[in-house]
């Protein structure tokens, strides 16, 4: 698979090469601060220099390991927009799309890919395509990829997950169902979805509670919020029974993500430190 990182290649121009040799080690020891000074100075001295998009995608990968998203944002926009048909443009777009990728705004970086034509941009479509759990249109850019020959390490472990049976085991299964009927909500939360579980068991709590308290102090309500209780109790009944029904899916669409993390996008696409 081709290399798609530039290299950038310094004159004999003492001025030049030394304030981009003293920014990139300020950033090499994450002194992001007078790295994006070094960078300002060489873009305020020569503003129109040829180096200049590379600077760019410096100063935007500094202000990314600051945090600070929104400019670094502006700033690989900027690279991608001065390297246009020049040999960088390729790897600084890849870049833009990585930015997208890896703040994890998925559905930016597959809008940005499927807006350019080169294929390196199938490489980011597939991975955030397991990202945004959209398994079954990654298997059809996988099968693109490997019917153009673009070798991947992910792809091995990638297809054997896929073809690979997960099914509950009956204790886990009838566990589930269990808690269910004992209190919705513990379902979910036995199978690590927490959050939605904590919301489920809440607020059937608080609806149980408060039929409680009518059947005292308000008779009148009582009977519509038992009908809410046994509503919500059976739409937890379901919610338990699709999970168990949708396992599989889950569990795969789960592994696939563990796996875009083993094998990272950057190292897929070959893009190495650009300092």
């Amino acid at each position: 698979m081709a290399n798609f990182a530039q290299e950038l290649q310094f004159e004999n121009l003492d001025l030049r090469t030394n304030i981009l040799q003293v920014a990139d080690h300020y950033a090499r020891d994450g002194d992001w601060q007078r790295a994006i000074l070094q960078y300002y100075e060489f873009l305020f001295r020569f503003p129109d220099d040829s180096l200049a998009p590379g600077v760019y995608l410096r100063i935007a990968t500094v202000y990314q390991q600051c945090g600070e998203l929104q400019l670094a944002e502006e700033y690989y926009r900027k690279a991608a927009n001065q390297s246009a048909h020049t040999r960088f443009d390729l790897e600084n777009r890849l870049r833009l799309a990585m930015f997208y990728y890896d703040k994890g705004d998925y559905e930016a970086a597959l809008r940005y890919a499927l807006a350019q034509r080169e294929p390196p941009f199938r490489i980011v479509i597939f991975y955030t395509l397991i990202r945004l759990r959209e398994v079954e249109l990654a298997d059809s850019i996988g099968s693109d990829l490997n019917a153009k020959s673009v070798s991947l390490e992910i792809m091995p472990e990638y297809q054997r997950i896929r073809t690979e049976e997960r099914v509950l085991n009956w204790k886990k299964k009838w566990g589930i169902y269990a808690c269910a009927a004992l209190l919705p909500g513990s379902a979910q939360i036995l199978n690590g979805d927490y959050r939605q579980g904590g919301l489920i068991a809440v607020g059937f709590l608080s609806l149980l509670k408060a039929t409680m308290y009518a059947w005292k102090h308000y008779p009148g309500f009582y009977y519509y919020l038992v009908s809410g209780v046994l509503i919500s109790y059976g739409v937890n009944l379901y919610a338990t029974y699709d999970l168990v029904k949708n396992y599989e899916m889950r569990a795969s669409q789960d592994e696939l993500i563990a796996l875009t993390e083993k094998y990272p996008l950057v190292e897929q696409l070959r893009l190495p430190s650009p300092y």
